[in-house]
């Protein structure tokens, strides 16, 4: 399967940062959540094909990503992003398309990329500790195998590490 590239102009990410208070680093990490969606933006394809992906980031905040694709849909370059208002955080939420950017007149896809940015790994975990997982997620209405992918993530983000000393 083919590699993504993520692209931006550095000015172009500066402004964004200042304005939007959103980093191309950070917006590029909503490719990788399965429950983005990508619409198709005809406001802004005069020149070329643009899209909008609606999606969550690593830190967790819901985000509105404007992107384009080159070299056969390998490469993504990052247009704009900010944060989803309340309006689009509740359409990310419910999926159900209101009036705002004007979704509900768009067609959008599941994130085509989410599984091209992702490995799949076999994991051999206590009991317990799926128990505790399955537990938490069904609180929270999510997959329990996408709520440990946040927790190792947020461990990997954070640089963390485990204590691994002997009691003796």
């Amino acid at each position: 399967m083919r590699d993504i590239r993520f692209e931006w102009d550095e000015q172009k990410n500066r402004e964004n940062k200042r304005k939007h208070k959103v980093s191309f680093e950070e917006a590029r990490t909503v490719f990788l959540d399965e429950n983005a969606i990508r619409f198709f933006d005809p406001d802004h394809s005069e020149d070329e094909d643009r899209y909008i992906m609606l999606g969550m980031s690593f830190t967790l905040r819901v985000l509105v990503v404007c992107h384009c694709y080159q070299e056969d849909d390998s490469v993504i370059r990052l247009i704009s992003a900010r944060k989803a208002d309340k309006q689009e955080r509740s359409e990310y939420w419910s999926r159900t398309m209101r009036e705002h950017y004007d979704f509900s007149s768009m067609k959008g896809q599941k994130n085509p990329y989410a599984n091209r940015l992702k490995q799949s790994v076999t994991m051999h975990l206590d009991k317990p500790t799926v128990a505790y997982f399955e537990s938490l997620a069904e609180e929270l209405g999510m997959p329990y195998e996408s709520l440990i992918n946040l927790y190792l993530r947020d461990c990997a983000l954070h640089h963390k590490k485990p204590d691994l000393t002997w009691v003796s």
